[in-house]
C-alpha cells in the first residue's frame, strides 16, 4: 500500500493537533497548582482567579462547563458516550471543533485533569454562576452521567457520578440543590 500525500498531511495535523491539546493541559493543570499556592488568591478578583486557571479569550466560553468533564471522570474513564454528549453541548452553544474552546476540552477529556485543576476550578466556578445557569449546569451534569448507563444506555447514573454531582449542587448551591433533588434526589 502506497502512502499518499494526503495521508501524510493528515498524520501531521493529527499529531500537531495532539500536541496543542497536550500544551493546552499542560497549562490549564500548572495554572491551578499556582492559583493553589497562590497566598493572595483571596485579593484577586473573580475573573483573574478564572483567567489564571487558563480560561481566557475563546476558553472562557467552556468554562462553566468544567462539572460536565468532572463528571465524565468519576468513575475512572469517559466513555464514548460521555465525551460525545459533552462535545454535543460545545456544538449546541456555537462551539466547533479546531476552536481552542473545544480544544481545551478535547484535551480535559482525552487525559484526567489534575485534582487540584478540578478542585479550584469548581471552587472558582460556585462564585461565578448562580441561579437558573447553576441548575442548568446539574442539568448537564445528569444527561452527561446517564449517557453511557442503564437499559439502552439511557439513565443510570453510577454511585460515583450521582456523589460527584451532588457535589457540584451543594457548591453551586440553591438552584443546583433543587435540580439535583428534582433529577436524582
Amino acid at each position: 500500500m502506497s502512502v499518499t500525500p494526503s495521508d501524510n498531511e493528515d498524520a501531521y495535523f493529527q499529531q500537531r493537533e495532539r500536541e496543542l491539546r497536550e500544551q493546552l493541559r499542560e497549562q490549564l493543570d500548572k495554572a491551578a497548582g499556582e492559583l493553589r499556592d497562590d497566598r493572595q488568591k483571596d485579593t484577586l478578583s473573580l475573573s483573574d482567579r478564572i483567567a489564571a486557571l487558563g480560561f481566557t479569550g475563546e476558553k472562557l466560553k467552556v468554562f462553566d462547563l468544567l462539572p460536565l468533564v468532572h463528571v465524565a471522570w468519576a468513575d475512572g474513564s469517559v466513555s464514548r458516550k460521555e465525551r460525545t454528549a459533552i462535545l454535543d453541548v460545545l456544538r449546541g452553544r456555537g462551539i466547533q471543533p479546531g476552536t481552542e474552546a473545544f480544544r481545551t476540552v478535547e484535551s480535559l477529556l482525552e487525559e484526567r485533569p489534575s485534582q487540584a485543576f478540578l478542585d479550584q476550578s469548581l471552587a472558582v466556578l460556585k462564585e461565578a454562576v448562580g441561579g437558573a445557569r447553576a441548575a442548568n449546569i446539574v442539568d448537564l451534569c445528569v444527561q452527561v452521567a446517564g449517557a453511557s448507563g442503564g437499559f439502552l444506555n439511557m439513565g443510570t447514573v453510577s454511585d460515583e457520578e450521582r456523589a460527584l454531582i451532588q457535589q457540584i449542587a451543594n457548591q453551586l448551591g440553591g438552584p443546583a440543590i433543587a435540580e439535583f433533588n428534582k433529577q436524582l434526589g
